[in-house]
Formats: C-alpha cells, sequence, structure tokens
C-alpha cells in the first residue's frame, strides 16, 4: 500500500491510499470539491515512483561487416569414447516460481464529502442538529411574534439551519440517521414556535388574566385601586372612578362622578379592595362571598384549554403549513445527510 496526493485543476488537494495493480490504479477517485476524475494524475504519479519504472534494455552489441566464423581445433574434436556433459535438472524451488497474479479489486470511490484531517461524528452531529433547531424555532417565534409576518417559509429556514448545524458540528458525518433525526428536530422546533405563537394569539383574544382564577385577578386590580386611592380621599376616588368610566381615547371628567358614586365606592368598594390587596381575604373566603364553585371554575378553564387545541389543530392542518414543514423536513436531511 502506498499514500498518494492528488491536487485537482481547481487547487484542491486530497490523499488516500491504494495498492496498485500493474503499476495502474485500481479503482478511480474524484476530486471531493469539484467532482473532477482524478484518476489519471494517480496514474502519473505512481509511474514516477522508483519501484514501478520500468529499466531500460541493455545496448545491443554493434554489427560487424563479417559474420563471426566458429573454428574448431583438432584438439577440441569430441571422440566417441567422452561422455556428454550431465544436463543439471531444474530445481523446483519456490523461489522460482512465477508470482501469482492479484486479482483486480472492485473499483471504490473515493468519499466525496469527508475533508482531509476531518473526523466525522455522529455525536455532534446530532448536537449541531438540535442547537440548529432551536435557534431556527426561536427566530421563527420572534419574526411572527413582533413583525407579524405570517410566511410560512419561514419553516424552511428552521430546517436549513437544522441543517446546517449537523453538517458543521459533525464535520460531513453525512449518514441516512444523521439526516432523519436531524429533520425530526427540525419539525419539532417549527411545531413548538407555532404552538407559542398560537397561544399569544389566544391570550390576546381572551385578554389579561387569561388562565388565572378569579380570585387571582381581582387580586391583582385591588392592588392598582389602592395604588391609585392610597388615602382615600374624594378627590383620589373620583378621578378613579372618572378615568374608568371614560372611554379609550377621551379625557376623564372628574366633575362627572356624584357624591353617592364616591360615597357607594368608599364604604362598599374600597374596603373589599384593601382586604385583598393585603390578603386578608382569602381565595376561599372570596368565592363563598361572590358564590363561585373552584370545581365549576376549573371545568370552564378545562373548555378554554381543549377550546385553544382545537384552534391549534386547524392551524396545523392547513394545507401551506404541511407543505412548508414537509420542505423543512426535506431540507434538514438534504443537508445533514449530504444527500
Amino acid at each position: 500500500m502506498i499514500e498518494l496526493k492528488v491536487q485537482c485543476d481547481c487547487g484542491q488537494k486530497y490523499k488516500f491510499d491504494v495498492e496498485p495493480i500493474n503499476g495502474r490504479m485500481p479503482f478511480t477517485v474524484n476530486c471531493p470539491v469539484c467532482g473532477a476524475d482524478g484518476t489519471e494524475k494517480a496514474n502519473a504519479l505512481i509511474q514516477q515512483l522508483p519501484e514501478f519504472q520500468v529499466a531500460p534494455p541493455a545496448p545491443a552489441a554493434p554489427a560487424t561487416s563479417e559474420p563471426a566464423k566458429l573454428r574448431l581445433s583438432r584438439s577440441t574434436q569430441v571422440t566417441s569414447s567422452a561422455a556428454p556433459p550431465p544436463i543439471a535438472p531444474v530445481s523446483d524451488s519456490p523461489s522460482l516460481a512465477p508470482p501469482p497474479i492479484a486479482a483486480p479489486r472492485r473499483p471504490v470511490a473515493a468519499p466525496a464529502t469527508q475533508m482531509p484531517g476531518r473526523k466525522p461524528s455522529f455525536a455532534m452531529g446530532l448536537l449541531g442538529g438540535l442547537v440548529g433547531a432551536f435557534v431556527g424555532a426561536a427566530i421563527y417565534f420572534l419574526i411572527f411574534k413582533y413583525t407579524g409576518l405570517r410566511l410560512r417559509l419561514l419553516a424552511v429556514g428552521v430546517g436549513g439551519l437544522a441543517g446546517w448545524g449537523a453538517e458543521l458540528l459533525g464535520k460531513g458525518e453525512g449518514s441516512k440517521e444523521l439526516g432523519g433525526i436531524t429533520a425530526v428536530f427540525a419539525l419539532a422546533g417549527i411545531l413548538a414556535a407555532q404552538y407559542f405563537v398560537a397561544l399569544g394569539w389566544w391570550h390576546e383574544a381572551q385578554g389579561a388574566g387569561f388562565g388565572d382564577s378569579a380570585y387571582a385577578v381581582n387580586v391583582r386590580q385591588a392592588r392598582e385601586v389602592v395604588a391609585a386611592i392610597p388615602t382615600g380621599s374624594d378627590g383620589e376616588i373620583r378621578n378613579y372612578l372618572a378615568k374608568e368610566d371614560a372611554d379609550e381615547g377621551d379625557k376623564p371628567d372628574p366633575n362627572s362622578v356624584s357624591a353617592d358614586e364616591v360615597k357607594q365606592f368608599r364604604e362598599v368598594n374600597l374596603p373589599e379592595f384593601r382586604d385583598l390587596a393585603s390578603g386578608k381575604m382569602t381565595e376561599a373566603q372570596y368565592n363563598a362571598s361572590k358564590g363561585i364553585d373552584p370545581a365549576q371554575e376549573q371545568k370552564e378553564e378545562q373548555s378554554e384549554e381543549s377550546t385553544f387545541k382545537g384552534v391549534f389543530l386547524l392551524l396545523l392542518i392547513s394545507k401551506a403549513n404541511i407543505i412548508s414543514m414537509v420542505v423543512a423536513a426535506g431540507v434538514a436531511f438534504r443537508l445533514s445527510a449530504n444527500a
């Protein structure tokens, strides 16, 4: 076996081990970058090696004008009584046997994706695919949430980042197993991003406090009221009630609040808000005073959650969304599996 180093016309250098047969390559090789055939260059390198160079034939003796004549003297004549010299038997030594002809090897193409000096890693490829899918899903979510863009092609970007991450950290590992797992990572990232986007839409549609109990919502409101009416004076109550009654965009008018409304709020509403804000009134006491059944409230929350899941499922099964996810999975597979 010898090591050959070939430089392609494109400038890429690559090396491999080979056992030449009759001074030539037993298989074809290609450039790992441009794919050009480098077999002839490899053959030329083999011919330059000393062990594969053929020695030139010895020069022939110069020809003479007269052919050489054989002269026999009487002293060299063979008599009938002289025995001919014995003929030496031919030895059957194995060293004189002709070397066996090696069977030609099956041509094996040189790997086109593995770069010289880079050792592929399946585990690092998995890590790269996971990180790429996470980063792509985060970008997908942020673009949807803060820009309002509803481009389904963003899902393809998630697949591209996942495949690129697997190819980069895996150093060209390029197996179908890695490609399949990376495609799953990309799909999981897309689904997660779409779930949180839909959940944000649902919260916006339901308003603030979605998913909280009535007690938790009223505690937050009570703290806002106590902060707006710290002393409980008529002026503070009038300003608060006027602000609550004013439509959006209109200027509050404290003079529109009557004295009876101020008295009613100070004697009935304000004490309850203070008890809620200070924690003096517990959730059980609040539910009992308002006639709220916790079991029924939980049942209503589960019904709202089921409604949200149904809406999310409808978003998933849309034609455009399915096509974008299939394309994203295909991009992730091709990039990470070198397909």
